[in-house]
């Protein structure tokens, strides 16, 4: 059976970029927004990760994945979510329109973060293998069909961190991430290369 490494994450543990979060406040509503972390930070995300051989993947993906992989010796597949609770926090605050957009974007970032804390995790694994590693790609990002989720999720076992996909290949609990990362001897991890990508509505175009 294919080794499945899982984490217990707690968000308190997680740093936002106030950056980012000045960005959607705005300076006015800044204070308002940081109250709201707490709310969230009690939490424990889940996010696990496995590694399978390049040729093992059989997933159809954009030029720009494809290329990506195309050195990859192993790909490491990884899933990570907030939970129901996060959701259950945010639909908590429905009746109150600012708390609710806020706490809906706050815990999207926490969720960026968990899928960063896993990136860092498979980073240690590859270095530990004298490899290198890739930025990491979602299937709904960069021409990967979000269809694709299904073959990505094949590779765990059944409701892997309590996650479930849709009809239409969408993550629940929503504040889900999944993503791959290639691995080798001669990948090279480059920072953020969305200016060479079309989709205008990417997070990761914020990071620009």
């Amino acid at each position: 059976m294919r080794e499945v490494v899982e984490y217990n994450i707690e968000l308190s543990s997680l740093t936002l970029d106030k950056r980012e979060i000045l960005k959607h406040s705005g300076e006015e509503f800044r204070e308002a927004t940081l109250a709201l972390v707490p709310l969230l930070s009690s939490l424990t995300a889940k996010g696990a990760y496995t590694v399978i051989k390049q040729e093992e993947s059989g997933f159809i993906t954009g030029d720009k994945v494809k290329y990506a992989f195309g050195k990859a010796e192993r790909i490491a597949l990884f899933v990570s979510t907030l939970g129901n609770d996060a959701k259950r926090i945010i639909d908590g605050k429905r009746q109150d329109p600012f708390e609710y957009f806020m706490l809906d974007f706050l815990a999207s970032q926490f969720a960026e973060c968990v899928a960063e804390y896993m990136h860092e995790r498979i980073r240690e694994y590859a270095q530990a293998a004298g490899m290198g590693y890739s930025n990491r790609y979602s299937p709904g990002y960069c021409g990967w069909n979000v269809r694709e989720q299904s073959k990505l999720f094949g590779f765990f076992p059944e409701n892997q961190c309590g996650i479930t996909l849709t009809d239409s290949s969408l993550m629940n609990p929503v504040k889900s991430v999944s993503g791959a990362i290639a691995l080798g001897r001669d990948v090279v991890f480059r920072e953020y290369g969305c200016r060479s990508c079309g989709e205008n509505d990417c997070l990761y175009k914020s990071k620009l």
